[in-house]
């Protein structure tokens, strides 16, 4: 039920309402939290990172974006994934431009200090391999975006992508196989 009434917010989303967004939020804000939790764990070091700020910081981005045309559930989380990713990577490049001496202004996430610092190069370079992935193959640049930066699960990616987990598993061998080849360089 949950996953139709996402749906049908979206779609109303998508056609000026704009409190349609909001309910949507509200109904996946807790799954949202637990995704931008997975993907900062992962690149955490030692300090305790706020989830809540990555969480409004995506909404936000997709929020502002009004030519986005919401599709359904697995869309939404799809591009939540991406948006997580890319406010990750820029962090990661402001962090790296201070560490060269640059004045380059952090990525509005008010005073939430990620603790990715030891590992921003590492997440350049994963964005720079993913947009040459993406130039070779979107599925596999898909797949990485949901499981790495998104958090999901197999069987979650399965319902976004309409894929078998047995294929997807596969895809992710590949994918991690062709990224760590192209960071090595």
């Amino acid at each position: 039920m949950e996953s139709i009434d996402i749906t049908q917010y979206l779609a109303d989303a998508r056609k000026g309402d704009t409190d349609a967004f909001n309910r949507v939020y509200e109904m996946v804000y807790d799954e949202l939290r637990n995704i931008a939790h997975r993907q900062l764990y992962r690149h955490r070091q030692s300090d305790t990172l706020n989830t809540t700020a990555l969480v409004h910081e995506a909404y936000e981005r997709l929020v502002g974006n009004s030519q986005i045309e919401w599709q359904d559930r697995n869309h939404f989380y799809a591009l939540t994934s991406r948006a997580m990713r890319y406010i990750l990577v820029d962090y990661a490049r402001s962090r790296n431009a201070k560490k060269r001496g640059g004045n380059k202004l952090n990525v509005p996430l008010d005073a939430v200090q990620l603790a990715i610092e030891e590992r921003s190069a590492e997440l350049e370079a994963l964005d720079e391999a993913l947009k040459q992935l993406s130039s070779h193959n979107k599925q596999l640049e898909q797949l990485v975006e949901l499981k790495f930066f998104g958090g999901l699960t197999y069987k979650e990616i399965a319902a976004i992508m309409d894929r078998s987990e047995r294929s997807l598993r596969r895809d992710w061998q590949r994918a991690r196989t062709w990224i760590y080849s192209a960071m090595k360089e």
